[in-house]
């Protein structure tokens, strides 16, 4: 007879049960959470296990009663003992300490598990005793004694257009991080050693990576090694040798392959360290988990098609031309560069918007108010929240709503910097002002916020529209990846995201700029990302007839290496989960932009990037807002 006590799973909130949206007024209240579906299910088939319920959540000055009104609103409250909700920092052991003892398992705390997001918490629930899974679809297989590990299952070949492969990995204990491969048939994933061996016996082609039991400690990255892309085969110009030829490194080596290395860090290590030299924009690529990976067909077919044509009455071009200005580019470039201070005082500039930077969060309520004092009570302003590297950051966002159909409609940037590429850079103390990259694109996003409060006063827009400055990019594209996956998860209908990323840089004629909506995983996303490429090189003409029409790059070329943007900025987080994206740019990969046209910033990611060409950027923020306007309205 067992009578060893019951097995307790103890859950983090945001980002595991459901997405966090927080109140942009500081202490930053819990306004709601959106709990994932998949959640009750989970929860339900636990407690039918006899496992018992319970809460590890860091709550800052929230209160224990709105969190309960969240979670009752959100239908899992009952699920959980009142007894079993710890609220606290996740810094140490100790809270996962103190959790067992409250569930009588103080002796025994391997009869306890903590599911959450971050490497960092499930480290300090290792240490603490605790069993861990990074996703709630592992907790029962782990609980009943599964181990697991990180797997690449592929279709193989010839059966890549088979149909019915997507449910067989539903049906075992698969969490995907990452799709790649034709029709996103290679599948890198967290799964037990069990699932592993009956994807085997499906005749999947299965790569074991790493050793068992290294998910629960680490978390997975691609780190794309530009310098050896560009040397070609044999040339041993490589960053391997420099970063992972020592015992402890090699270890955290799973694979490589033609897009880069894979690599398990653990917990304590940071991917900043591991900022290669010669990079390319988006180098670096956290892979994280979402069941949502699986299908992103499944997204893309159930949005509406948008119009091909889109007219912009001459009402709605002035109210462009003279809100998107090079002086109210420019304003708002200052301030989130540096250049103007951000206070009442004038005593407060901000000095790097790195998330390891105490400047990240002033950035953030600068962001927080500048939206609120733009769109009144027309604007929703919230924070999204998540987890990385131990740290609790924000994604901002302003949605202006109340229009006449659910579908939405992002306007984005990434609002952190790095100057990584600067020798002897600590991103906690040094400046990374960021001014093309991306303090253009947060300056861009802010001028259209502008101009389409002023173009609602005319008629309200069709479809909602949504700014969204996301946080960590330059770590991963986190921040962008936990939004739209969370997005995706909640079936958010978005039929457009319009990223702009590194606008600003323009020292040699052309003024050229590119717009890349290249996925060649998935045709049916990138025929859907191309219209809206399009559809900004028609209405440029309009709004800023100065410029050129954009470069468009997609898997078809113009070169035969496709798009070198394919999953190197903010847009790729929404396309790889099925919504249509891309990302409007400069000249950001020399040497592989059309002849002559390469203007490519020598000053990327380096504490030199303080200047910009300000009617440049101004110019293709007016066609990035004419289009998302005209989107929102077709």
């Amino acid at each position: 007879m067992d009578t060893q006590p019951p097995h307790v799973a103890f859950f983090d909130i945001g980002n595991t049960l459901g997405s966090v949206r927080l109140s942009p007024q500081p202490p930053h209240r819990l306004e709601r959470l959106d709990v994932y579906p998949q959640v009750s299910d989970v929860l339900q088939e636990l407690r039918s296990n006899g496992v018992r319920l319970g809460i590890i959540s860091n709550i800052g000055q929230e209160t224990a009663e709105n969190v309960r009104r969240v979670l009752e609103e959100g239908g899992i409250y009952d699920y959980f003992e009142p007894d079993l909700l710890i609220y606290g920092e996740k810094d140490s052991p100790e809270i996962f300490g103190r959790a067992a003892d409250r569930a009588g398992n103080a002796e025994a705390p391997q009869r306890c598990l903590f599911v959450g997001e971050d490497r960092n918490e499930r480290g300090f629930a290792l240490e603490a005793g605790f069993r861990v899974a990074p996703h709630p679809c592992l907790v029962l297989q782990v609980l009943n004694g599964a181990r697991l590990r990180y797997v690449r299952a592929a279709v193989p070949a010839d059966e890549v257009g088979s149909g019915g492969w997507r449910e067989a990995l539903r049906q075992l204990s698969v969490v995907p991080l990452h799709v790649t491969g034709e029709g996103g048939t290679t599948v890198y994933a967290v799964a037990t050693s069990d699932a592993a061996a009956r994807l085997d016996d499906l005749g999947f082609e299965v790569l074991r990576l790493g050793s068992e039991d290294l998910p629960p400690g680490t978390e997975m990255y691609l780190l794309r090694d530009d310098r050896q892309t560009r040397s070609g085969f044999l040339a041993e110009e490589g960053e391997s040798t420099r970063f992972f030829d020592r015992d402890e490194e090699s270890r955290m080596v799973l694979a490589s392959s033609e897009g880069g290395l894979f690599v398990a860090l653990p917990a304590g290590r940071s991917v900043e360290q591991y900022h290669f030299s010669e990079t390319l924009h988006g180098h670096n690529l956290k892979l994280s988990p979402g069941m949502v990976l699986l299908d992103p067909a499944q997204t893309t077919n159930s949005l509406s098609a948008l119009s091909a044509e889109s007219v912009l009455s001459q009402e709605e071009v002035g109210a462009l031309r003279s809100e998107i200005t090079p002086e109210s580019v420019a304003s708002y470039v200052d301030r989130f560069g540096g250049k103007s201070p951000v206070d009442d005082a004038g005593e407060i500039t901000i000095r790097s918007r790195h998330i390891q930077h105490q400047h990240n969060a002033l950035a953030v309520a600068t962001l927080l108010r500048d939206l609120e004092g733009i769109g009144g009570e027309d604007f929703l302003v919230s924070l999204h929240r998540f987890t990385h590297e131990g740290l609790e950051l924000d994604n901002v966002e302003a949605e202006l709503a109340e229009s006449e159909q659910e579908e939405i409609v992002l306007i984005t940037a990434h609002l952190d910097s790095t100057a990584s590429s600067t020798a002897g850079y600590d991103p906690e103390r040094d400046d990374a002002p960021g001014v093309d990259d991306d303090d253009s694109g947060m300056a861009a996003v802010l001028a259209a916020a502008r101009a389409i409060k002023l173009l609602s006063a005319l008629k309200r827009p069709r479809r909602t529209i949504r700014f969204v400055l996301f946080n960590a990019e330059e770590h991963g594209l986190v921040g962008s990846r936990a939004y739209a996956r969370n997005e995706a998860a909640l079936a958010a209908p978005i039929v457009a995201v319009y990223q702009m990323d590194m606008i600003g840089y323009n020292k040699e004629p052309p003024r050229t700029y590119e717009v890349h909506c290249g996925i060649r995983q998935f045709p049916d996303v990138e025929r859907k990302s191309l219209a809206l490429a399009q559809k900004i090189r028609r209405l440029a003409a309009e709004v800023s007839p100065d410029l050129p029409a954009p470069q468009i790059y997609d898997s078809e070329g113009p070169e035969v290496t496709g798009d070198p943007a394919a999953g190197r900025s903010d847009h790729y987080s929404f396309q790889v989960v099925g919504y249509p994206a891309c990302v409007s740019t400069e000249d950001i990969f020399p040497g592989i932009n059309r002849p002559g046209t390469s203007d490519a910033n020598p000053h990327y990611h380096q504490v030199t990037d303080t200047d910009i060409d300000i009617e440049y950027a101004a110019e293709i923020a007016r066609a990035i807002a004419a289009a998302a306007w005209a989107t929102a309205n077709s």
